[in-house]
């Protein structure tokens, strides 16, 4: 954990004076929660291609409220890219919106110009065709604009996916992979909202000392969701998509997690801990043994972030609910996983 200077500390008090000591919002009642949302998974067709359309939409965040949102292939976020080692794959994005953007594919090793770069500007109506070949080991990856000067306030608005890799050397582990039911991605997400419902995101130098902080979490583009699990071993694939937010992870009744798996890929073998740190962009892969049945939160506690070390940020916050009541799960952890170089 960081530490704060006291010029960190009263630079920090400064921010929240000037952020007007935003309420955090907390959970909703147990009756209204959503269901977490899983992104549908995405696959190339018989011609290798894989269409991806960036678009306008809106979705309701808050009650009663409707936000103008950016999606692929939706109103609101993207789909889940599904791609295997050996592939080469033809992605064709589509910008439907009425500003330039790009497409990056955070993770994916790649030629410079095949990576949407700031300079891979894609114009509206236009369509932007990189071909991939994924030579890389099976990860989660995930994909964004890095548009100049847009990149954040498009990745607020919603344009980010996962991006995932599969090979023959993952499959033979038996690892948890039944998307949605025992392979459950978490997309996590900061956001700020103006009072007509709006995503609120001009970034002044509060936000320049601070990075954007939002006072409302979404798991998936859902504010504190519940999903319905399998029972037994769960593979959480976490993402964090936010613009600064970093992220203390635990789990609610302090049971272990498994890191299986970091931004590169597979580790050699399970790591066992009862927390996580993740920082901006960061992905892990962590199994969870839900085999007793119980539910659980995933809870991000406090960090010592500049601007979060202060109320009303600094206390311990459920980001989604775990419930594994479904039919028994086939998934394991296994003792070991990559052959990985000395």
């Amino acid at each position: 954990m960081f530490k704060i200077s006291r010029r960190e500390l009263l630079s920090g008090a400064t921010t929240l004076a000037a952020l007007g000591q935003l309420p955090f919002t907390w959970p909703v009642r147990a009756q209204d929660r959503p269901a977490l949302p899983i992104p549908a998974e995405l696959k190339a067709n018989a011609k290798g291609e894989i269409a991806l359309r960036v678009q306008s939409g809106q979705q309701q965040f808050l009650p009663g409220i409707t936000t103008p949102t950016y999606g692929i292939n939706g109103p609101f976020l993207g789909p889940a890219v599904r791609v295997r080692r050996g592939d080469k794959v033809v992605l064709k994005v589509t910008n439907e919106i009425k500003e330039d953007t790009t497409m990056h594919w955070h993770g994916l090793k790649i030629p410079g110009n095949m990576d949407g770069s700031p300079y891979s500007v894609i114009n509206p109506g236009k369509t932007f065709e990189p071909t991939l070949n994924i030579e890389q080991p099976a990860a989660t990856c995930w994909f964004h604009p890095h548009f100049y000067p847009t990149t954040a306030e498009q990745v607020i608005k919603g344009l980010a996916g996962l991006f995932l890799i599969d090979d023959d050397e993952s499959d033979a582990l038996g690892l948890p992979s039944q998307w949605g039911v025992d392979d459950i991605p978490l997309i996590l997400q900061d956001r700020r909202f103006n009072a007509d419902g709006s995503f609120f995101h001009r970034f002044n130098m509060v936000a320049v000392t601070t990075g954007y902080i939002g006072d409302t979490m979404l798991v998936n583009g859902a504010h504190y969701p519940a999903a319905q699990t399998a029972r037994g071993w769960i593979r959480l694939r976490l993402l964090n998509g936010s613009n600064a937010r970093s992220y203390r992870l635990s789990l609610s009744d302090n049971r272990s997690m498994f890191i299986i798996a970091s931004d590169g890929g597979l580790l050699g073998e399970p790591v066992e801990l009862k927390e996580l740190m993740m920082y901006a962009g960061e992905r892990y892969e962590v199994l969870v043994d839900a085999r007793n049945g119980i539910p659980f939160d995933l809870v991000t506690r406090p960090v010592g972030q500049l601007a979060m070390n202060l109320p009303p940020f600094n206390a311990a916050l459920p980001l989604v609910t775990l419930r594994p009541n479904g039919a028994d799960g086939k998934g394991k952890l296994p003792d070991t996983l990559a052959s990985l170089p000395p």
